[in-house]
């Protein structure tokens, strides 16, 4: 029967609000995007940071027969993260705990958790949960449970399958289980006496069958996310330990996953890697069987075409242009606790395999510098490949596995069908170890031929996988729509029989994720293809495989650099396909949440594997939009900045006065008669600073060192807030830890008048914007006398943006360089603060100076906190002041991190600070205010 999804989207607003559930078609086909090649557009989204919620959404689910795909990260590259009816995504605050034992040995972990930052709490503890995917920066614990994933040193023996110890879920029909848990499995059992029975009989039956038994046990022998885990019915026999291994790899179709139980794995302290070269592919393959010891924790194998896809990229060897054709890598890494056990390890590997004759001697590093090169070769094709591929096509990463034996020959195999299939940019790639192959082909879906030819080669690959080697269509990548049709094909009718009884006992109905792993669509894999129109240079390159989403500030509020270029994709998509109306209506639709809330931080750039730059292209796209008013009113801001400037700067002054006499209520009142009137007048906020003031230069010095200070817009604009703990503004701040550490300070005459010009290319205005920031480096050249001084700048932004560029031939710095570089050593530590909070921004992050940051603090306090996943405050720049909801949304979990009897924070930026300490409760001020008042002499 029909959905009536209008019912759907009024019962599920009634039971979770209106704010958790939208059926905006702008966000609807954000969000419709994960990283595989599909495009399923939901007719609902719902986001979800409770269980409780979850349920809700289930129970709206079950009395309308509407299905539901739940999803993670949505780094997912098989498309089991999308689908029709409802898209169920959890929330970006729930879901989100993590508890470990107290030997260590075990770890809790919500479904929100990110596989790095459960590896990142138990790292001191020398341990680290076993899957161990490409994406772990990104991906989630639901998602990796789910598919299974592993990667290059978990292999098959540390994956979620072989690690996990219990998980609490939630079935579609309501009913909730804690397989850890006595009490909740005696429930269970009341509730659900005919699914434990079923599995219990699905289990004795396949045991007893001992060709179907063996069948799956060499399944398994080698890497395989085909299909469900029916490894399970084989290796146990309680209904609970099923459930627990059965729930693994099962893509959302079983049960929503809440909450999972691990046993963790050692990390080694100590490792080394080594490049072995080796004539051929064969060499190297028969290289692999001696290297399966303990002393080897990851091998990697690049084929030729992989070679030469990196050679001469950036970071890369430079002999890698010396080898010859035919060339192939296996990339070796050992791990120890201690460094006599490392070098026996290593002295093993090399004479393990020193009867095959290689083409450089095979040299162990244990220097990260050395053997991290040698890694980015590894994690750099990828990027390097999908940077590279034309306009308009897609990326595709499949990954497949083989008996070790065959490696050589299917290497060999799968090099010719890329050429057969028209795909010779293809590479091949993987985990030698393990079988496993990842293969990355750039096919172009514009035309039903592409589609064609698509199929061609993935039923050529089937073929080859499956009916030659008997491999794995899918080694860790999970089966979704891409294998679905390949499923029964590679485990034969009877197993997949067995696959369906599974379904339509954990899922009767069939509402979870319907069509993921198993569909008797034969041509689904080449259905609901997302297409990839060109945009624009700063962003074509994008593979929405969404890594950037974990860092942007408007990842909750909206959407993250992912969604916003998968919108500017249908729009430019509509367009060429000459239905303008459609794509202008999707352009207005999308302006709020495209163009207008993207802070342009550029976050993105730093997490993008293909260096995208969302931030870059906004601004552009902001260019495009301006109207000749609006240019005249940032031409004249521009031309006449002083008086502009002074006007900012008394103005808060006058504000911060009607606001001691007057009070909110009729301060906000007049600040919104002000925004009726102009855009110009920002948002009301008790919070607000006073105005600030310019820095004196002091007394030259004979014999003193000289230092030219610039004062940033921020800081002289925006002075101490209520919150501060005194009325001191940075300028004075800054001069005072000069002077103290010996210094001269000069400060240009015409400060007022100087910008970097941020203010204007955040607008989109790159005429002026580059115009101030030349004039302010040519007035601050004027002023080092040929160079012979530094010049320091006192916001991290400001800094970032007059550094961006070739043209400053003199010594410019932040202020945080030059306190730890210069000043920390010239100055008497005082005091120490007991606890000081700490944020690093994005600029600091674009600047690196996260690590000197965290020095200054902690020469200064006994403890530094730094609350976690805040990496951009969202203030940006002034933005902060129109768009408040943006700052609000970005540090909506920072004040709950701050433990109580904190009372300051610190950052080097003033716009930012603002914004920190609006939602923080705290002050947040200056860097240079915590090294002045812990070297302020006694007395003084």
């Amino acid at each position: 029967m029909s959905v009536d999804y209008q019912q759907v989207l009024a019962d599920l607003r009634a039971q979770l609000g209106k704010e958790a559930v939208t059926d905006d078609p702008v966000r609807r086909f954000a969000w419709s995007t994960d990283g595989s090649y599909f495009r399923i557009v939901p007719e609902i989204v719902v986001h979800a940071n409770q269980t409780e919620e979850v349920a809700k959404v289930l129970a709206v689910a079950r009395t309308h027969k509407a299905p539901v795909t739940f999803r993670a990260a949505g780094t997912s590259l098989s498309g089991q993260a999308v689908g029709e009816g409802i898209l169920l995504m959890l929330g970006y605050d729930g879901f989100r705990n993590i508890s470990i034992s107290d030997d260590a040995n075990h770890i809790t972990l919500g479904a929100a958790v990110i596989g790095a930052e459960a590896n990142a709490k138990l790292k001191p503890l020398d341990r680290k949960i076993g899957p161990d995917p490409a994406t772990l920066t990104s991906c989630m614990v639901g998602g990796i449970v789910n598919n299974n994933a592993s990667g290059m040193c978990c292999g098959t023996t540390q994956n979620s399958y072989q690690t996990i110890e219990s998980a609490k879920l939630l079935f579609a029909d309501g009913t909730r289980l804690d397989t850890g848990d006595p009490d909740s499995r005696d429930a269970f059992t009341q509730a659900r006496p005919e699914l434990l029975a079923t599995l219990t009989e699905l289990a004795k039956s396949t045991q007893a069958d001992t060709e179907l038994a063996d069948r799956i046990r060499q399944k398994y022998a080698i890497k395989n996310t085909t299909g469900y885990s029916l490894n399970a019915l084989v290796d146990y026999q309680d209904p609970f330990d099923l459930i627990n291994h059965l729930v693994v790899g099962s893509e959302g179709t079983f049960a929503f996953v809440e909450e999972v139980t691990y046993r963790t794995v050692p990390e080694a302290r100590n490792k080394a890697s080594a490049m072995a070269v080796f004539h051929n592919m064969v060499d190297a393959s028969k290289a692999i069987p001696p290297l399966k010891t303990d002393a080897v924790a990851a091998a990697e194998l690049l084929d030729w075409a992989s070679i030469k896809a990196v050679t001469g990229k950036k970071g890369m060897p430079e002999w890698l242009s010396e080898l010859p054709e035919g060339t192939a890598i296996l990339l070796i890494e050992s791990r120890a606790n201690d460094e006599a056990q490392l070098q026996a390890y290593t002295e093993q590997i090399t004479q393990s395999i020193a009867h095959i004759e290689t083409l450089r001697p095979i040299e162990f590093s244990s220097d990260p510098a050395v053997f991290g090169q040698y890694w980015a070769m590894r994690s750099g094709l990828f990027p390097i490949i999908g940077g590279e591929r034309p306009k308009g096509t897609s990326v595709i990463i499949e990954d497949v596995a083989f008996r070790v034996e065959d490696l050589a020959n299917a290497a060999a195999d799968l090099s010719e069908l890329f050429q057969v299939h028209g795909y010779p940019e293809g590479v091949i790639y993987g985990h030698a170890l393990d079988g496993n192959f990842h293969f990355i082909i750039t096919p172009n879906f514009r035309r039903k031929s592409d589609v064609e030819q698509f199929d061609r080669f993935m039923q050529a690959i089937a073929d080859l996988v499956i009916n030659k080697y008997d491999g794995s269509m899918k080694a860790e990548h999970g089966t979704g729509r891409a294998v679905a049709p390949f499923v029964e094909l590679e485990w034969g009718p009877k197993a997949y029989a067995l696959m369906k009884k599974l379904k339509e006992a954990f899922d009767p109905d069939r509402l979870l994720n319907p069509g993921v792993i198993l569909n008797e669509d034969a041509e689904v894999h080449v259905k609901q293809i997302k297409s990839s129109a060109a945009v624009d240079d700063y962003v074509d390159r994008c593979i929405e495989c969404g890594f950037c989403e974990r860092t942007c500030p408007t990842n909750n509020l909206n959407m993250s650099p992912r969604h916003r270029i998968t919108t500017l994709r249908e729009i430019e998509r509509l367009d060429q396909a000459g239905e303008h109306a459609k794509a202008q209506k999707m352009r207005e639709a999308a302006q709020y949440d495209v163009i207008d809330t993207c802070v342009a931080c550029q976050l993105c750039t730093i997490a993008c594997p293909v260096d995208n730059n969302m931030g870059m292209l906004t601004r552009k796209l902001r260019s495009e939009q301006l109207t000749s008013t609006a240019q005249k009113v940032l031409d004249f801001q521009a031309n006449h900045y002083k008086g502009v400037n002074q006007v900012l700067s008394t103005g808060f002054d006058l504000l911060h006065g009607i606001h001691k006499f007057t009070g909110s209520t009729i301060t906000g009142g007049l600040m919104k008669v002000g925004r009726v009137i102009t855009k110009e007048v920002p948002y009301w906020d008790p919070s607000f600073p006073k105005g600030g003031n310019l820095p004196k230069p002091t007394q030259s010095g004979e014999g003193r060192p000289v230092v030219v200070y610039f004062a940033a817009c921020g800081g002289r604009t925006f002075g101490p807030t209520p919150e501060d703990p005194d009325h001191t503004t940075l300028p004075d701040v800054m001069v005072t830890l000069l002077e103290r550490a010996g210094y001269e300070v000069r400060v240009p005459d015409n400060t007022r008048q100087l910008c970097c010009g941020q203010m204007w290319e955040s607008k989109g205005d790159y005429k002026n914007a580059d115009g101030k920031r030349k004039e302010l480096i040519d007035a601050l050249e004027a002023m080092t006398d040929g160079g012979q001084h530094p010049v320091i700048i006192d916001a991290l932004s400001c800094t970032k943006r007059t550094l961006q560029d070739a043209g400053v031939d003199y010594t410019l710095v932040d202020a945080v360089d030059f306190i730890h570089d210069h000043l920390l050593d010239k100055l008497e530590l005082v005091n120490r603060k007991a606890q000081v909070a700490l944020h690093v921004g994005c600029s600091a992050e674009h600047l690196n100076a996260g690590s000197k940051m965290n020095a200054i603090a902690e020469q200064c306090a006994d403890q530094v906190i730094r609350p976690e996943r805040i990496f951009c405050c969202g203030f940006a720049g002034e933005k902060g002041l129109f768009k408040p909801e943006i700052n609000a949304d970005a540090l909506r979990n920072l004040k709950s991190q701050l433990p109580e009897g904190l009372n300051e924070g610190y950052y080097a930026n003033r716009m930012c600070e603002l914004g920190l300490t609006r939602h923080s409760g705290i002050s947040y001020r200056h860097l240079a205010y915590l090294v002045e008042e812990c070297t302020r002499p006694a007395g003084s």
